[in-house]
């Protein structure tokens, strides 16, 4: 393995950029990636670096509309979410830059590993190629743990701020009802969505369980979910104007979250800048 990774990083240095633009960034080809990447990186070569870089950022970007691609390429073609069939396990990814200084990789990976549970992160992860086990340093997993109490604090205050007792909009299509019940519409329909939330039933339907900007995005979302008959649910959708209100608080939650998980998760917050 070690002279086939370093048969590639000869090639790509002849090839100039055109052997890197040729990976595929995915679970297959990590190893040679790697490898070509921590050589560039003790060797000097900048600009392959700077395309192995590239091409690992498509997975482990700084900007969350990158991170939103990335979520929608782990979509298998049933619509089940399977990450790990496409993407390297973050594990890796966490090692390899801390190896090769490549910190602007850290925080998506951190994020990516703070959506399993505690005791999966400490056991590491097992090749099935190699059987060989990687782990994270004491370190590191200490700073994966508190990141990961950051994020579930965050995703408890957003219930508590945006979704428990929310108003209604002053432009409610419901507000001036005479009825109490029909008055009430809207604000029913965000305590149903409180309640599926802290129910996790889309976490644990989609696979994405312990995953606050996706739990985030998903109590905006099941206001558009139809019932077993193809209907709109009632139960959970409020009218036009307080879902276009309560739409913006989402999108400017998931926003402040990923631009919080660099210190969340002990980097300095300028690694993104």
């Amino acid at each position: 393995m070690e002279c086939k990774c370093q048969t590639a990083f000869y090639a790509s240095l002849h090839a100039e950029n055109r052997y890197s633009s040729a990976l595929k960034y995915d679970v297959n080809d990590f190893g040679v990636v790697s490898a070509i990447f921590q050589l560039s990186t003790k060797y000097e070569v900048k600009h392959l670096r700077a395309d192995i870089l590239r091409g690992l950022a498509l997975s482990w970007p700084r900007h969350l509309a990158q991170w939103e691609a990335r979520e929608a390429r782990s979509i298998g073609p049933t619509g089940v979410y399977e990450p790990r069939k496409v993407i390297t396990h973050p594990i890796l990814v966490i090692n390899l830059a801390r190896a090769a200084n490549a910190a602007e990789l850290l925080p998506a990976a951190f994020y990516d590993l703070s959506r399993s549970s505690p005791s999966t992160c400490a056991a590491g992860y097992t090749c099935p190629l190699t059987t060989k086990t990687h782990q994270l340093s004491d370190t590191d997993l200490l700073n994966l743990l508190r990141g990961k109490e950051h994020s579930s604090r965050f995703l408890s205050t957003f219930i508590v701020n945006e979704l428990e007792g929310r108003e209604p909009s002053m432009s409610c299509v419901h507000r001036m009802e005479l009825d109490v019940a029909r008055r009430r519409v809207c604000q029913s329909a965000f305590e149903a969505i409180t309640f599926e939330i802290l129910r996790d039933i889309n976490g644990t339907i989609c696979q994405r369980s312990s995953d606050p900007l996706f739990a985030i995005m998903a109590a905006e979302l099941m206001q558009t979910r139809e019932d077993p008959l193809g209907r709109p649910n009632s139960v959970l959708r409020a009218c036009e104007f307080c879902r276009s209100e309560f739409g913006a608080a989402v999108d400017a939650a998931r926003e402040d979250l990923w631009q919080r998980l660099p210190a969340w998760f002990g980097m300095d917050p300028l690694v993104w800048a």
